[in-house]
């Protein structure tokens, strides 16, 4: 990554070990004994991410019904979405009311009356704190306890955690976790409020979506309930209705349900023998929800479990929803054409992607090729992934919803023999400045070592009027593990204007105080830092990338990226690019802003919109914002993995786009759909 850096006839079928004939298998992790894929329940999953399983014993055994329902946070057909009622409702009311699809609902946390008294946040805002403050009785008197409780969350980059949490201070929104719950217990003195420093070790809980609960169960792999620490008594060592969330090794988020008060059916379980089967499914990490007459798990519009109120599903405050991230748009108007599908000159036996963006909402769409429908192709993109001779010709897509249709205009595709082009150039303006807001242009190279021009251009730009330059800019070029590899300040015009002018890089004057160097770097990624020579200046600055060339066997770019603030406002983050040669390319195009929290950079966008411009006519391509809401999140999700980028959450606002494209210059803009400022990334990498 650079983020600086059939036909055939089956006569045999094998079925898995223990798993019943007719049964399906469980694709997303291994099941322990007993337990099955409940497909009666899976008629509106999507393809991927999602799966539900049961466990059933009746007598002369005890009693069991147990449901998990498990989550891949990788798959963009999938969101966790905490939710927190204004008033009290069920799981399956706060399902219903949703706008978009919702495949599942669990109930959420503790509340009393209409108020949570668990941890639910929501893109990042925390919406309900767990319970900051408690009455128990010490020496015969009411007294406070200041406990740290369990809490579930998921950060901007997909990262799950189960920790003991604290809003510290006035307000919510500083929470802070633990190694190790404030060790309170009933009938001894409470322990201090916890705050940054105490208990010890404690860090800035910073999640993109969170639910709390009570208490921990599984902790780093161990049974862990700290029912004492958190000080917590529902019915811990009886048997009843039981709701829990973890997440396994492999990354996988587990919900699960247990029936219970339903006699002569199940009872249901403690807490200990909760957390052993939490355990046995792979949980490292997990925490309790509201369990007894709360416990509900909603799929698809039924209950799995029956309630234990009398078989009544009780109305709660707080739930956790797993949806479509792609939502159900209500038809608004006819549809329009936003965005045409755009001519392609694609190399034989390469991947292409055919892309179009329309408005109206509610809409369904349809591929035709030379006016004939093509068979499955129902999204606003097209994939065609090794595209032949065959295959060229004029393609169209038609959008239609309740209020009519509209056609796009044609686009032609031309397949010719010969390789697909190849990245050559990447060019990033944007103000550098000290720290995490100094502009820095990533690259990779591939196949062999390649020659690099380099540059940092601050006053050369007065020539095209920019003010504000960056007056003495240097450059410093670094491998993805941050090593030094070579720099400049002040640029050798007699050894590098003839090569900038041969690549068609603009003219700097020679007594400039820019900064450039040419350098030959082995295969890798790379970053390239354009700063001020005092590091604390900050100022405009144009920093550019060529492919200089390196004869036979050179290596080649493989991956752009530039990474700058964003001002507040109209600003923005243009990454200029170039593709070179005699066919197109398959690009993957992403805008980052709340995945960079995880690379420790706090100030980052909240959120990006994502646009492709073609500077020739200025033409808007595409665009996007929010990345697992496009119809083609699949294919981007396995584009990013093939090009080696990082993981993004499926609920995180990036953004991203899988795009083929002519040679020819581009540029990728990445915006605040809000205005809001901070720090982004913009990553073009070649997908082959």
């Amino acid at each position: 990554m650079t983020l600086f850096r059939r036909l055939a006839f089956v006569v045999f079928a094998a079925v898995a070990p223990g798993l019943a004939f007719g049964q399906t298998a469980a694709r997303l992790m291994p099941l322990p004994p007993g337990w099955r894929v409940a497909t009666e329940f899976m008629a509106g999953f999507p393809a991927q991410g999602l799966e539900l399983y049961v466990l059933e014993s009746a007598a002369p055994a005890s009693p069991r019904k147990i449901f998990c329902l498990a989550w891949d946070p990788t798959a963009p057909t999938v969101a966790f979405k905490p939710v927190l009622a204004p008033a009290l409702r069920t799981p399956s009311q706060l399902a219903a009311q949703e706008p978009g699809v919702v495949f599942a609902a669990i109930n959420g946390g503790y509340f009393g009356g209409n108020q949570s008294f668990s941890h639910v946040q929501v893109g990042g805002v925390v919406l309900s704190p767990n319970i900051k403050s408690l009455t128990r009785t010490f020496q015969g008197a009411a007294t406070a306890y200041f406990p740290t409780r369990a809490a579930f969350g998921i950060t901007a980059g997909g990262r799950l955690a189960t920790d003991w949490i604290y809003s510290v201070g006035s307000g919510n929104a500083n929470v802070y976790a633990y190694p190790a719950p404030s060790p309170n217990r009933l009938n001894a003195a409470p322990q201090p409020v916890p705050t940054a420093a105490f208990p010890a070790g404690g860090a800035p809980w910073v999640m993109q979506h969170a639910i709390g609960g009570s208490p921990m169960l599984l902790k780093d792999g161990a049974v862990t309930i700290s029912d004492a620490e958190e000080l917590i008594d529902i019915n811990n060592t009886t048997s009843r209705p039981r709701s829990a969330l973890g997440h396994t090794a492999a990354g996988l988020v587990l919900a699960v349900a247990v029936e219970g008060d339903n006699a002569p059916g199940p009872a249901g379980l403690n807490l200990a023998d909760l957390a052993v089967v939490l355990r046995s499914l792979g949980c490292v990490g997990a925490i309790n929800l509201d369990g007894g007459g709360s416990t509900s798990l909603v799929v698809g519009g039924r209950l799995t479990v029956r309630p234990g109120d009398a078989g009544n599903e009780r109305a709660v405050i707080s739930a956790l929803l797993f949806t479509d991230p792609a939502g159900a748009a209500p038809v608004t108007a006819a549809p329009a054409v936003a965005y045409p599908p755009w001519n392609v000159t694609a190399a034989a036996a390469t991947f292409v992607t055919l892309q179009s963006g329309f408005t109206g909402g509610g809409l369904g769409y349809r591929w035709t090729r030379n006016g004939v429908p093509i068979p499955g192709a129902t999204q606003p993109g097209l994939t065609l992934p090794a595209v032949t001779a065959a295959q060229a010709g004029a393609y169209a897509v038609t959008a239609t919803n309740a209020l009519g249709s509209v056609t796009s205009r044609a686009a032609a595709l031309a397949v010719v023999p010969g390789e697909a082009g190849e990245l050559v150039n990447v060019a990033v303006r944007a103000d550098s400045g000290p720290g995490a807001d100094v502009l820095i242009v990533g690259f990779s190279v591939r196949t062999g070592p390649a020659r690099i021009l380099a540059r940092a251009t601050g006053p050369g730009l007065a020539q095209f009027n920019v003010t504000g330059f960056l007056n003495d800019p240097v450059l410093e070029l670094r491998t993805s593990d941050n090593l030094p590899v070579a720099a400049n300040d002040d640029w050798n015009a007699a050894l590098l204007a003839p090569l900038a002018n041969a690549l068609g890089a603009f003219a700097v004057p020679a007594d400039s105080r820019d900064a450039a160097l040419v350098h030959v770097v082995a295969p890798g990624g790379y970053g390239a830092l354009a700063a001020a020579a005092d590091r604390v200046a900050r100022g405009n600055v144009l920093a550019e990338i060529y492919d200089a060339g390196g004869g036979p066997g050179a290596g080649r770019l493989a991956n752009l990226s530039a990474r700058a603030r964003v001002p507040a406002g109209d600003g923005a983050l243009i990454a200029g690019f170039v593709v070179r040669g005699s066919a197109a390319i398959t690009v993957l195009i992403r805008g980052i802003g709340p995945a960079l929290r995880e690379f420790d950079l706090p100030d980052a966008l909240p959120a990006v919109r994502l646009a492709l411009v073609r500077p020739g006519d200025g033409a808007t391509l595409l665009v996007n914002a929010g990345w697992a809401g496009a119809a083609d999140a699949l294919e981007i999700r396995d584009a990013s993995r093939r090009s080696g980028a990082f993981a993004l959450a499926p609920g995180a606002a990036d953004a991203a786009m899988l795009v083929t494209l002519d040679p020819g210059a581009y540029t990728a803009v990445a915006t605040s759909p809000a205005g809001a400022g901070g720090v982004a990334l913009v990553e073009v990498y070649e997908v082959r």
